[in-house]
């Protein structure tokens, strides 16, 4: 199974892109952002003990937490997982995300700033000029998913066979 898959991306560059270690990178970002969990009601029977009651999964607040907790766990998975599938990318010294995008992005959010460090410079540059389209994030993704050694034919014709959304009463 390959390692890594060399892609052209639409301007002509060609980067290399590695397949990204999930399993770790969900590991790593559970530990640092555990799941917010529903609150329960409790109630107190004749003998004074406590009796937890269902998840209240519906509550308003908890799935409002939830959401963000889902955002912020999608954002973190996104960015270690760019910055494995393209470990050898080298950002061009002339390039700088201020001039790319700085002036667009501080007009719809003013507290936006290019990232920290190196590697924050790096994740801009793979964001802002790499993957800054749908067709080059596209043919990174499908070579991530080659790489998995899955015969996406076949997931494609399972998928096909379930039947789609259906509404109504059921038996």
């Amino acid at each position: 199974m390959a390692q890594y898959r060399d892609v052209e991306l639409n301007d002509g560059r060609t980067v290399r892109v590695y397949r990204p270690p999930y399993s770790r990178i969900h590991a790593n970002v559970a530990k640092r952002f555990p799941e917010p969990l529903p609150p329960v009601i409790t109630a107190t029977n004749v003998t004074g003990r406590e009796i937890p009651g269902p998840p209240l999964v519906n509550d308003p607040t908890y799935r409002a937490e939830h959401a963000r907790w889902e955002a912020a766990r999608n954002e973190e998975v996104d960015k270690m997982g760019s910055l494995f599938m393209f470990k050898d990318l080298e950002v061009p010294a002339d390039w700088d995300v201020e001039t790319a995008v700085g002036a667009e992005m501080r007009y719809f959010d003013s507290s936006w700033a290019p990232r920290e460090g190196p590697i924050g410079r790096k994740l801009d540059y793979i964001q802002w000029d790499v993957l800054s389209d749908n067709e080059n994030s596209m043919r990174a993704l499908n070579a991530v998913k080659e790489m998995t050694g899955i015969d996406l034919q076949e997931v494609d014709a399972n998928r096909a066979s379930f039947r789609g959304e259906v509404a109504g009463e059921t038996d």
